[in-house]
């Protein structure tokens, strides 16, 4: 539009120069228009003419301010020399809040001051955040008709919903939380910005929290908890350990206990169980039951002094006859 505006000068000017210098030689022609309509046929020609670089989308404007389409492809476009291009860009931007930062907004991107919230117990800090999202091309038509330019998009929507969302999400957990679980935290405003921003084209691409910084007295009891935690903590191990430790003597002294009291039992009965089978050994017969005629074993034990008890009477055979006592061997005279 500028390039018009320009060329049609510089056609005016070449007009009124060829009629002043016509007046001038005296009604004689001079040939001055020719040049001055090729400069201005030439600025006009680059008002017709517009480029896009890649991550750019281009809403054409009319000379009334409606929109009439709107370009994403890179390269050269033309358009009447009345319409203008605005440009979008469709890149990844930055919105970065940090420190006391002055506000300064380039494109789609943006630097400003932190954020001031108040978390769900009540404690307020300051937060430092950046947000990296990205511009559907198809969206820009709309958000021009509603914000203009992209600067201004960003100074009067994104930088104000962002701020908005980052105070809303913080009420939502309290101080233990943000201080320890600042992932949780960060999850929470993406979620919130992805839901709120993919209805008017945009996509976040990343939200970072780089600082949450509260007060010097709540930082310190925090630390001073956080130590008394750890205290607690290393006791309680220690006396695990130590029951532990209590444990495995009391078993390893119930297993002494248990040995010595068998070994203690093995050599009470050792000294009669030797003695018995040294008389087995010396005399085997000693003491035996003497065997009835009809074969069975009788057993008469022993009395003090090794002597063996009176006889029974044999018991009578199967037809009722009393037998006799098989007599005792040679050696078993002897020995009696």
């Amino acid at each position: 539009m500028i390039q018009l505006v320009i060329a049609l000068i510089v056609l005016i000017a070449t007009v009124v120069l060829t009629v002043q210098t016509a007046k001038m030689r005296h009604g004689r022609s001079v040939t001055v228009l020719l040049p001055g309509v090729a400069i201005a046929v030439v600025i006009a020609a680059t008002s017709c003419v517009y480029s896009l670089d890649v991550g750019e989308v281009a809403v054409i404007r009319n000379l009334g301010g409606s929109v009439s389409d709107s370009q994403s492809e890179a390269g050269f476009h033309a358009k009447a020399p009345w319409q203008s291009a605005v440009k979008y860009d469709t890149r990844n931007n930055l919105i970065n809040f940090y420190g006391d930062t002055d506000y300064e907004t380039t494109g789609g991107s943006e630097v400003g001051k932190q954020v001031s919230i108040n978390d769900k117990s009540g404690a307020s800090a300051n937060i430092d955040i950046q947000v990296n999202y990205s511009l559907r091309p198809n969206a820009a038509v709309s958000l021009y008709r509603d914000y203009g330019s992209q600067e201004n998009f960003v100074s009067k929507y994104i930088s104000n919903d962002l701020r908005s969302v980052t105070r809303e999400i913080a009420g939502k957990y309290d101080t233990i939380t943000m201080l320890t679980d600042r992932g949780s935290f960060t999850r929470g405003v993406q979620k919130a910005l992805s839901e709120k921003w993919k209805g008017i084209g945009l996509t976040v691409e990343q939200v970072s929290v780089q600082d949450v910084r509260y007060p010097k007295e709540i930082t310190s009891a925090y630390a001073a908890a956080q130590s008394a935690e750890v205290q607690k903590r290393k006791a309680s191990n220690e006396q695990e350990t130590a029951k532990v430790e209590a444990e495995t003597k009391r078993i390893k002294a119930q297993g002494e206990a248990d040995a010595n009291n068998i070994l203690n039992s093995s050599l009470s009965e050792a000294p009669a169980e030797v003695h018995r089978r040294a008389v087995q050994r010396e005399e085997p017969d000693r003491g035996a039951g003497w065997l009835r005629a009809d074969g069975a074993d009788e057993i008469a034990g022993r009395i003090a002094g090794g002597r063996p008890g009176p006889r029974r009477p044999p018991a009578p055979g199967a037809d009722g006859v009393r037998r006799a006592w098989s007599q005792p061997r040679d050696d078993e005279r002897v020995r009696a």
